[in-house]
């Protein structure tokens, strides 16, 4: 793998492969869920492992649920990435045919507002925007994430509404900031 030759140390390689081993599964789901293209969630699972190799010596125990949330977490993250950049070359495709049938003058004109989403999103507090993906970009329920993450099923409810409150505002400031850009 080409992952060990990133990292230092035989215990790190070790814990690596364990890692590896033990996760690789369960990353590619993840990213599945959101990307729903098997090509690009391979893609996340790589980049997600390259971040992880990266940061070996700050790892903790293979088994720990702490480093299967990392992975979870860093394999979301990097989906999320690739989720944008494919919208982001979507918006700029223009194919033969369509070109072929357009007339007059091309005027292009962009809107971030997906973007705007996915970086609010990212950027809230880890432990609501955690519950939040797990909730819907992974389509688990309440109980199941209750016990992922070893809290109370009413302490799920409470961090989903937390974070889409959040949300909510940042949007709101968002949109007030792109009608004023006008």
């Amino acid at each position: 793998m080409i992952y060990l030759m990133m990292i230092e140390g035989e215990s790190d390689k070790r814990k690596f492969v364990v890692l590896y081993e033990k996760y690789r599964y369960l990353m590619f789901n993840v990213a599945f869920d959101v990307l729903r293209d098997k090509h690009l969630a391979e893609d996340a699972v790589h980049e997600a492992f390259i971040k992880v190799a990266k940061n070996m010596p700050v790892i903790g125990d293979a088994e720990s649920m702490e480093t299967k949330r990392y992975l979870i977490t860093v394999t979301k993250n990097a989906t999320i990435d690739i989720y944008r950049r494919r919208n982001i070359q979507m918006k700029h495709e223009v194919y033969v045919d369509e070109l072929a049938n357009m007339s007059g003058e091309l005027t292009y004109e962009e809107t971030d507002v997906d973007n705007r989403v996915l970086d609010t999103l990212k950027n809230l507090p880890v432990k609501y925007r955690d519950v939040f993906l797990l909730k819907y970009a992974s389509g688990m329920e309440n109980k199941e994430i209750a016990e992922l993450l070893r809290i109370s099923e009413g302490a799920v409810r409470q961090r989903i509404s937390r974070g889409k409150e959040i949300l909510e505002k940042a949007l709101k400031e968002l949109g007030g900031k792109a009608d004023g850009a006008c």
